[in-house]
Protein backbone atom coordinates (compact mmCIF):
# COMPACT_ATOMS: atom_id res chain seq x y z
CA UNK A 1 0.00 0.00 0.00
CA UNK A 2 1.02 3.51 -0.25
CA UNK A 3 0.84 6.01 2.19
CA UNK A 4 -0.22 9.79 0.98
CA UNK A 5 1.88 13.01 0.43
CA UNK A 6 0.45 16.12 2.86
CA UNK A 7 -0.46 19.34 1.27
CA UNK A 8 2.08 22.02 1.87
CA UNK A 9 3.04 25.57 0.07
CA UNK A 10 5.49 23.50 -1.87
CA UNK A 11 3.28 20.32 -2.61
CA UNK A 12 2.11 19.27 -6.39
CA UNK A 13 -1.64 20.25 -5.84
CA UNK A 14 -4.65 19.51 -3.55
CA UNK A 15 -5.39 15.75 -3.20
CA UNK A 16 -2.50 14.52 -4.90
CA UNK A 17 -0.40 12.80 -2.59
CA UNK A 18 0.09 8.90 -3.81
CA UNK A 19 -2.30 6.86 -3.71
CA UNK A 20 -5.48 9.59 -4.02
CA UNK A 21 -6.33 9.75 -7.45
CA UNK A 22 -9.66 11.92 -7.04
CA UNK A 23 -9.61 12.94 -10.69
CA UNK A 24 -10.33 9.53 -12.02
CA UNK A 25 -13.72 9.24 -10.96
CA UNK A 26 -15.98 7.29 -13.43
CA UNK A 27 -19.24 8.26 -14.80
CA UNK A 28 -22.20 7.40 -12.44
CA UNK A 29 -25.54 5.68 -13.45
CA UNK A 30 -28.15 5.98 -10.74
CA UNK A 31 -30.66 3.45 -11.31
CA UNK A 32 -34.38 4.23 -9.36
CA UNK A 33 -34.67 6.64 -6.65
CA UNK A 34 -34.35 9.54 -8.97
CA UNK A 35 -36.35 9.27 -11.91
CA UNK A 36 -39.69 10.94 -13.32
CA UNK A 37 -43.16 9.15 -13.86
CA UNK A 38 -46.41 8.89 -14.29
CA UNK A 39 -48.67 10.00 -11.35
CA UNK A 40 -49.78 7.03 -8.91
CA UNK A 41 -52.05 4.82 -10.31
CA UNK A 42 -53.19 1.38 -9.75
CA UNK A 43 -51.10 -0.60 -12.06
CA UNK A 44 -47.57 -1.36 -11.52
CA UNK A 45 -44.79 1.20 -12.42
CA UNK A 46 -41.74 0.61 -13.97
CA UNK A 47 -38.85 3.04 -13.47
CA UNK A 48 -36.72 4.46 -15.74
CA UNK A 49 -32.58 5.12 -14.88
CA UNK A 50 -31.94 8.39 -15.49
CA UNK A 51 -28.23 9.62 -15.94
CA UNK A 52 -26.57 11.70 -13.46
CA UNK A 53 -24.08 13.73 -14.88
CA UNK A 54 -21.14 13.96 -12.75
CA UNK A 55 -18.55 16.80 -12.68
CA UNK A 56 -15.62 17.01 -15.41
CA UNK A 57 -12.61 15.35 -14.11
CA UNK A 58 -10.27 18.18 -12.85
CA UNK A 59 -6.41 17.50 -14.26
CA UNK A 60 -3.95 17.90 -11.96
CA UNK A 61 -2.73 21.24 -10.75
CA UNK A 62 0.79 22.09 -12.45
CA UNK A 63 1.77 17.76 -12.64
CA UNK A 64 4.95 16.75 -12.45
CA UNK A 65 6.38 15.38 -15.58
CA UNK A 66 10.21 13.79 -14.83
CA UNK A 67 12.35 12.61 -12.30
CA UNK A 68 15.45 12.99 -11.27
CA UNK A 69 17.29 10.85 -8.56
CA UNK A 70 21.34 9.82 -7.95
CA UNK A 71 22.57 9.40 -4.46
CA UNK A 72 19.95 9.97 -1.67
CA UNK A 73 17.85 13.22 -3.20
CA UNK A 74 15.59 13.70 -5.97
CA UNK A 75 14.16 16.08 -7.46
CA UNK A 76 11.03 16.25 -9.48
CA UNK A 77 10.26 18.85 -12.75
CA UNK A 78 6.90 20.45 -12.96
CA UNK A 79 4.87 21.26 -16.19
CA UNK A 80 5.27 24.86 -15.30
CA UNK A 81 9.17 24.74 -15.22
CA UNK A 82 9.56 24.68 -11.55
CA UNK A 83 10.96 21.96 -9.66
CA UNK A 84 10.82 20.40 -6.19
CA UNK A 85 13.48 18.31 -4.08
CA UNK A 86 13.64 16.04 -0.91
CA UNK A 87 16.11 14.06 0.53
CA UNK A 88 19.30 14.30 1.46
CA UNK A 89 20.43 18.41 1.75
CA UNK A 90 23.93 18.96 3.40
CA UNK A 91 25.15 20.29 1.21
CA UNK A 92 22.52 22.36 -0.45
CA UNK A 93 21.71 20.23 -3.27
CA UNK A 94 17.88 20.69 -2.74
CA UNK A 95 18.37 24.10 -4.04
CA UNK A 96 16.21 26.04 -1.81
CA UNK A 97 19.18 28.06 0.40
CA UNK A 98 18.80 25.71 3.04
CA UNK A 99 21.51 23.05 4.29
CA UNK A 100 18.81 20.98 6.57
CA UNK A 101 17.75 17.55 4.88
CA UNK A 102 14.17 17.39 3.75
CA UNK A 103 11.61 14.62 3.74
CA UNK A 104 9.11 16.91 2.01
CA UNK A 105 9.04 18.75 -1.12
CA UNK A 106 10.97 21.87 -1.62
CA UNK A 107 10.79 24.20 -4.06
CA UNK A 108 14.61 25.58 -5.63
CA UNK A 109 14.41 29.44 -5.60
CA UNK A 110 14.67 31.12 -8.64
CA UNK A 111 13.94 28.79 -11.32
CA UNK A 112 10.76 28.68 -13.06
CA UNK A 113 11.26 27.61 -16.62
CA UNK A 114 13.35 24.13 -16.12
CA UNK A 115 12.82 21.62 -19.51
CA UNK A 116 15.49 18.96 -17.57
CA UNK A 117 16.61 18.31 -14.10
CA UNK A 118 19.77 16.21 -13.12
CA UNK A 119 21.20 15.26 -9.39
CA UNK A 120 24.82 14.18 -8.79
CA UNK A 121 26.10 12.64 -5.77
CA UNK A 122 25.29 15.80 -3.70
CA UNK A 123 24.29 18.31 -6.22
CA UNK A 124 21.92 19.40 -8.97
CA UNK A 125 21.46 21.28 -12.29
CA UNK A 126 19.00 22.11 -14.68
CA UNK A 127 18.63 22.70 -18.27
CA UNK A 128 16.53 26.13 -19.09
CA UNK A 129 14.07 27.27 -21.70
CA UNK A 130 16.15 28.61 -24.81
CA UNK A 131 19.49 25.89 -23.42
CA UNK A 132 21.10 27.36 -20.67
CA UNK A 133 22.12 25.07 -17.36
CA UNK A 134 22.16 26.18 -13.81
CA UNK A 135 23.54 23.83 -10.84
CA UNK A 136 23.37 23.82 -7.38
CA UNK A 137 24.87 21.94 -4.29
CA UNK A 138 28.96 20.67 -3.61
CA UNK A 139 31.13 22.38 -6.09
CA UNK A 140 34.44 21.15 -4.26
CA UNK A 141 35.61 19.40 -8.01
CA UNK A 142 33.99 21.83 -10.17
CA UNK A 143 31.24 20.06 -10.55
CA UNK A 144 28.99 23.06 -10.90
CA UNK A 145 30.72 24.15 -13.77
CA UNK A 146 31.43 27.60 -12.10
CA UNK A 147 34.17 28.68 -13.39
CA UNK A 148 36.37 29.22 -9.16
CA UNK A 149 39.79 28.40 -8.75
CA UNK A 150 41.10 26.16 -6.65
CA UNK A 151 38.20 23.86 -4.50
CA UNK A 152 35.13 25.23 -3.17
CA UNK A 153 34.66 24.63 0.49
CA UNK A 154 31.26 26.28 0.49
CA UNK A 155 28.61 24.88 -1.18
CA UNK A 156 26.40 26.80 -3.65
CA UNK A 157 22.76 27.21 -2.07
CA UNK A 158 21.16 28.58 -5.08
CA UNK A 159 21.22 27.45 -8.67
CA UNK A 160 24.05 29.48 -10.65
CA UNK A 161 24.63 29.45 -14.18
CA UNK A 162 27.01 27.52 -16.38
CA UNK A 163 28.90 29.54 -18.46
CA UNK A 164 30.81 28.49 -22.03
CA UNK A 165 28.01 25.89 -22.89
CA UNK A 166 26.13 26.51 -26.63
CA UNK A 167 22.21 25.49 -26.40
CA UNK A 168 22.04 22.23 -24.29
CA UNK A 169 19.39 19.68 -24.75
CA UNK A 170 20.33 16.77 -22.17
CA UNK A 171 22.72 16.71 -18.90
CA UNK A 172 23.71 13.96 -17.22
CA UNK A 173 25.65 14.04 -13.52
CA UNK A 174 28.00 11.62 -12.44
CA UNK A 175 29.85 11.38 -8.59
CA UNK A 176 31.90 14.60 -8.98
CA UNK A 177 31.02 15.67 -12.50
CA UNK A 178 28.26 16.71 -15.25
CA UNK A 179 28.02 16.99 -19.19
CA UNK A 180 26.15 18.50 -21.20
CA UNK A 181 24.58 17.20 -24.80
CA UNK A 182 24.90 20.42 -26.77
CA UNK A 183 22.23 21.18 -30.06
CA UNK A 184 24.39 19.68 -32.99
CA UNK A 185 25.50 16.44 -31.36
CA UNK A 186 28.71 18.25 -29.56
CA UNK A 187 29.34 16.72 -26.04
CA UNK A 188 31.25 18.83 -22.63
CA UNK A 189 32.10 17.74 -19.44
CA UNK A 190 33.31 19.39 -16.45
CA UNK A 191 34.15 18.46 -12.64
CA UNK A 192 36.56 15.62 -11.57
CA UNK A 193 38.73 14.23 -14.20
CA UNK A 194 40.82 12.19 -11.91
CA UNK A 195 39.66 9.02 -13.98
CA UNK A 196 39.30 10.26 -17.44
CA UNK A 197 35.68 10.85 -17.36
CA UNK A 198 36.09 14.75 -18.32
CA UNK A 199 37.76 13.30 -21.81
CA UNK A 200 40.74 15.10 -21.56
CA UNK A 201 44.36 14.61 -21.88
CA UNK A 202 45.10 16.31 -18.96
CA UNK A 203 42.94 14.26 -15.92
CA UNK A 204 42.42 16.99 -13.17
CA UNK A 205 39.78 19.35 -11.82
CA UNK A 206 37.68 21.39 -14.65
CA UNK A 207 35.62 23.65 -13.33
CA UNK A 208 34.69 24.80 -16.54
CA UNK A 209 33.29 22.78 -19.52
CA UNK A 210 35.50 21.11 -22.01
CA UNK A 211 34.61 19.92 -25.29
CA UNK A 212 35.00 16.22 -26.25
CA UNK A 213 36.36 16.46 -30.16
CA UNK A 214 36.14 12.53 -30.78
CA UNK A 215 32.64 11.81 -31.10
CA UNK A 216 30.38 11.89 -33.84
CA UNK A 217 27.26 12.92 -33.60
CA UNK A 218 26.22 12.30 -30.17
CA UNK A 219 22.34 12.04 -29.52
CA UNK A 220 22.02 10.79 -25.92
CA UNK A 221 25.12 11.36 -22.76
CA UNK A 222 24.95 8.62 -19.58
CA UNK A 223 27.07 9.22 -16.73
CA UNK A 224 28.25 7.07 -14.05
CA UNK A 225 29.75 7.96 -11.01
CA UNK A 226 33.36 8.27 -12.89
CA UNK A 227 32.57 7.00 -16.23
CA UNK A 228 30.58 8.77 -19.17
CA UNK A 229 28.75 6.77 -21.91
CA UNK A 230 27.25 8.46 -25.19
CA UNK A 231 25.07 7.40 -27.83
CA UNK A 232 25.64 8.39 -31.36
CA UNK A 233 23.03 8.85 -33.96
CA UNK A 234 24.05 5.94 -35.85
CA UNK A 235 23.14 3.58 -32.59
CA UNK A 236 27.09 3.27 -31.49
CA UNK A 237 27.42 3.92 -28.23
CA UNK A 238 30.96 5.08 -26.81
CA UNK A 239 32.22 5.30 -23.32
CA UNK A 240 35.29 6.17 -21.42
CA UNK A 241 36.66 7.39 -17.95
CA UNK A 242 36.67 4.49 -15.22
CA UNK A 243 37.28 1.21 -15.94
CA UNK A 244 37.85 -0.94 -12.76
CA UNK A 245 35.12 -2.94 -13.21
CA UNK A 246 34.44 -3.34 -17.40
CA UNK A 247 32.00 -0.16 -17.18
CA UNK A 248 33.47 1.15 -20.55
CA UNK A 249 32.20 -2.25 -22.34
CA UNK A 250 34.95 -2.48 -25.21
CA UNK A 251 36.10 -5.87 -23.70
CA UNK A 252 39.90 -4.54 -21.83
CA UNK A 253 40.71 -3.20 -18.33
CA UNK A 254 42.06 -0.12 -17.63
CA UNK A 255 40.48 3.56 -17.43
CA UNK A 256 40.31 5.56 -20.33
CA UNK A 257 40.87 9.09 -21.34
CA UNK A 258 39.18 9.01 -24.72
CA UNK A 259 36.35 7.10 -25.74
CA UNK A 260 36.25 3.72 -26.83
CA UNK A 261 32.84 1.25 -28.38
CA UNK A 262 31.76 -0.81 -26.32
CA UNK A 263 31.48 -4.40 -27.71
CA UNK A 264 29.43 -6.34 -29.38
CA UNK A 265 26.17 -4.45 -29.77
CA UNK A 266 24.84 -2.32 -32.28
CA UNK A 267 21.41 0.32 -33.14
CA UNK A 268 21.51 1.18 -29.16
CA UNK A 269 18.42 3.92 -29.20
CA UNK A 270 19.11 4.11 -25.23
CA UNK A 271 22.46 3.92 -22.67
CA UNK A 272 22.16 4.17 -18.90
CA UNK A 273 24.89 4.53 -16.44
CA UNK A 274 25.20 3.48 -12.88
CA UNK A 275 27.87 3.47 -9.90
CA UNK A 276 30.41 1.30 -12.15
CA UNK A 277 28.20 -0.06 -14.58
CA UNK A 278 26.03 0.81 -17.76
CA UNK A 279 22.89 -1.16 -19.71
CA UNK A 280 21.46 -0.50 -23.14
CA UNK A 281 18.53 -0.88 -24.87
CA UNK A 282 18.86 -1.77 -28.87
CA UNK A 283 16.44 -1.37 -31.46
CA UNK A 284 15.11 -4.67 -31.23
CA UNK A 285 13.85 -4.38 -28.05
CA UNK A 286 17.34 -6.26 -26.35
CA UNK A 287 18.97 -5.43 -23.36
CA UNK A 288 22.13 -5.77 -22.80
CA UNK A 289 24.86 -4.44 -19.51
CA UNK A 290 28.33 -4.54 -19.01
CA UNK A 291 30.41 -3.56 -15.97
CA UNK A 292 30.04 -4.02 -12.20
CA UNK A 293 28.55 -7.41 -11.24
CA UNK A 294 28.91 -7.46 -7.61
CA UNK A 295 25.56 -7.73 -6.66
CA UNK A 296 23.66 -8.71 -9.90
CA UNK A 297 22.85 -5.47 -10.89
CA UNK A 298 24.27 -7.10 -14.65
CA UNK A 299 21.17 -9.81 -14.80
CA UNK A 300 20.91 -13.46 -13.99
CA UNK A 301 23.08 -14.74 -17.18
CA UNK A 302 25.95 -12.88 -15.67
CA UNK A 303 25.29 -14.62 -12.05
CA UNK A 304 28.32 -15.43 -10.80
CA UNK A 305 30.85 -13.16 -12.51
CA UNK A 306 32.09 -10.05 -10.46
CA UNK A 307 31.95 -7.97 -13.51
CA UNK A 308 31.86 -8.32 -17.29
CA UNK A 309 34.32 -6.46 -19.65
CA UNK A 310 31.81 -6.59 -22.23
CA UNK A 311 28.11 -6.19 -22.52
CA UNK A 312 26.09 -9.22 -21.49
CA UNK A 313 22.37 -9.41 -22.55
CA UNK A 314 19.57 -9.30 -19.80
CA UNK A 315 16.77 -11.46 -20.78
CA UNK A 316 12.81 -12.53 -20.36
CA UNK A 317 11.97 -8.51 -19.10
CA UNK A 318 9.17 -7.48 -21.98
CA UNK A 319 8.48 -5.10 -24.13
CA UNK A 320 11.05 -2.41 -22.23
CA UNK A 321 10.59 0.98 -22.77
CA UNK A 322 13.09 2.40 -20.45
CA UNK A 323 15.91 1.79 -18.28
CA UNK A 324 17.67 2.91 -15.62
CA UNK A 325 20.31 2.14 -13.45
CA UNK A 326 21.72 2.90 -9.47
CA UNK A 327 24.61 2.37 -7.70
CA UNK A 328 23.89 -1.44 -7.35
CA UNK A 329 20.40 -2.29 -9.06
CA UNK A 330 18.76 -1.66 -12.68
CA UNK A 331 15.15 -1.27 -13.42
CA UNK A 332 13.36 -1.64 -16.67
CA UNK A 333 9.81 0.41 -17.36
CA UNK A 334 7.89 -1.48 -19.68
CA UNK A 335 5.02 -0.74 -21.95
CA UNK A 336 2.71 -2.21 -20.01
CA UNK A 337 3.41 0.20 -17.24
CA UNK A 338 4.80 -1.98 -14.83
CA UNK A 339 8.40 -1.84 -13.35
CA UNK A 340 10.90 -4.66 -13.31
CA UNK A 341 14.13 -4.48 -11.33
CA UNK A 342 16.98 -6.05 -10.85
CA UNK A 343 20.16 -6.15 -7.92
CA UNK A 344 20.91 -5.48 -5.09
CA UNK A 345 17.63 -5.82 -2.55
CA UNK A 346 19.69 -4.94 0.61
CA UNK A 347 17.14 -1.84 1.52
CA UNK A 348 14.31 -2.96 -0.24
CA UNK A 349 15.27 -0.87 -3.72
CA UNK A 350 13.50 -3.92 -6.18
CA UNK A 351 9.80 -3.71 -5.02
CA UNK A 352 8.16 -3.02 -2.49
CA UNK A 353 7.66 -6.03 -0.17
CA UNK A 354 10.03 -8.21 -1.69
CA UNK A 355 12.37 -10.20 -0.03
CA UNK A 356 15.94 -9.00 1.08
CA UNK A 357 17.82 -11.52 -0.67
CA UNK A 358 15.71 -11.23 -3.44
CA UNK A 359 17.29 -10.13 -7.18
CA UNK A 360 15.03 -9.60 -9.52
CA UNK A 361 11.53 -8.45 -8.71
CA UNK A 362 8.54 -6.20 -10.26
CA UNK A 363 6.90 -3.92 -8.26
CA UNK A 364 3.14 -5.65 -7.75
CA UNK A 365 1.22 -2.41 -7.18
CA UNK A 366 2.17 -0.04 -10.11
CA UNK A 367 0.73 -0.56 -13.85
CA UNK A 368 0.63 2.87 -14.84
CA UNK A 369 4.67 4.22 -14.42
CA UNK A 370 5.66 6.39 -17.23
CA UNK A 371 8.89 7.18 -15.99
CA UNK A 372 11.36 6.01 -13.50
CA UNK A 373 14.78 7.22 -11.73
CA UNK A 374 17.17 5.11 -9.30
CA UNK A 375 19.25 6.42 -6.56
CA UNK A 376 21.76 4.63 -4.96
CA UNK A 377 19.51 2.61 -2.77
CA UNK A 378 16.09 3.49 -3.49
CA UNK A 379 13.65 3.96 -6.33
CA UNK A 380 11.09 6.35 -7.82
CA UNK A 381 8.99 5.99 -10.50
CA UNK A 382 6.08 8.57 -11.90
CA UNK A 383 3.30 7.35 -12.43
CA UNK A 384 0.81 8.35 -15.20
CA UNK A 385 -2.02 10.53 -13.12
CA UNK A 386 1.13 12.57 -11.97
CA UNK A 387 1.83 10.63 -8.51
CA UNK A 388 5.13 9.49 -7.45
CA UNK A 389 5.92 6.13 -5.60
CA UNK A 390 9.17 5.44 -3.77
CA UNK A 391 10.68 2.59 -2.20
CA UNK A 392 14.00 1.53 -0.50
CA UNK A 393 16.82 3.24 1.76
CA UNK A 394 14.84 6.48 3.42
CA UNK A 395 17.93 8.10 5.23
CA UNK A 396 18.16 11.59 4.87
CA UNK A 397 14.26 12.02 3.48
CA UNK A 398 15.32 10.22 0.36
CA UNK A 399 11.90 9.02 -0.58
CA UNK A 400 10.03 12.09 0.11
CA UNK A 401 6.25 11.79 1.17
CA UNK A 402 5.90 8.74 -1.27
CA UNK A 403 7.06 6.33 0.97
CA UNK A 404 5.56 2.77 -0.52
CA UNK A 405 5.23 0.20 1.68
Amino acid sequence: MTTSAGESSEGIGRGRGFGSRPWLMGVLLVLGGCYSGPPRSSGPVTPSPVPVATPTPTPPVDPIVDLASRAEHTCALRQSGTVLCWGRNDQGQLGNGSQRDSARLVKVDGLVDAVQVVTGRDFSCAIRKGGSVVCWGHDDEGQLGSGRQGRADAPSLRASRVNGLGEVVELSTGEYHTCALERGGTVACWGNGDDGQIGSDAQQIFTTPQRIGSLGSVAQVASGWSHVCARETSGKVWCWGRNTEGQLGDGKSGSRIKPVTVATIRDVVEVVSGHEHSCARTRDGRVWCWGDNASGQLGPLARGEAKAYAPVEVRDLGDVVQLAAGDEHSCARLRSGQVTCWGSNAAGQLAPGAARGATRAAARDIDDAIDVALGTRHTCVLRAGGEVACWGDGQGGALGPYRTI
